[in-house]
């Protein structure tokens, strides 16, 4: 009778890490979180795994990126951003994942009383992307108000200045 292999093997598993859409994970392979993956498929080939990047080239987030909740404008604009106003995700899923890098890889650059993203501030940001001719300078200007606010944000500059220069 091949009842109890089957068995077995539904057992095994049933035990076994699940990945996204129900596979199970070969033994030894680590699983991430579903909100790391939304951030590594969507942000982490240029930001960097960890959040970390050619700051020069493309803004580091790790340690930095909580200093946008310093204001207003300047947490708008993270939304705001095409590629996350746009990102495949739901509004939810979509907080999760802000919320991830905010607070996870923004680590000690996010101001007191920082409040963390909901669905539905999610979805009334998305729907108002930016749609500005130089976003640089856009930037610039969130930065500088950000850097009013928290004047420990300074390094935020870097991005700017080194664009800047590239732009001359």
């Amino acid at each position: 009778m091949r009842r109890l292999p089957v068995l077995g093997l539904l057992a095994a598993i049933a035990a076994a890490p699940v990945l996204a859409y129900g596979v199970p994970a070969p033994a030894g392979m680590p699983v991430v979180p579903m909100v790391q993956g939304h951030y590594l498929v969507g942000c982490g080939g240029c930001h960097g795994i960890q959040g970390r990047s050619g700051r020069q080239v493309v803004p580091d987030l790790a340690g930095q990126v909580g200093y946008f909740l310093c204001t207003g404008q300047g947490r708008d604009y993270l939304v705001r951003l095409p590629n996350v106003a746009f990102a495949n995700l739901s509004s939810h899923d979509l907080a999760d994942m802000m919320n991830f890098v905010v607070f996870t890889l923004g680590g000690a650059s996010v101001p007191p009383g920082g409040r963390p993203y909901t669905p539905d501030e999610i979805a009334a940001l998305r729907a108002q992307p930016l749609r500005v001719a130089d976003l640089h300078l856009y930037r610039d200007q969130v930065v500088r108000g950000v850097v009013r606010a928290c004047p420990a944000a300074r390094g935020l500059h870097e991005y700017d200045t080194a664009q800047a220069a590239r732009e001359r």
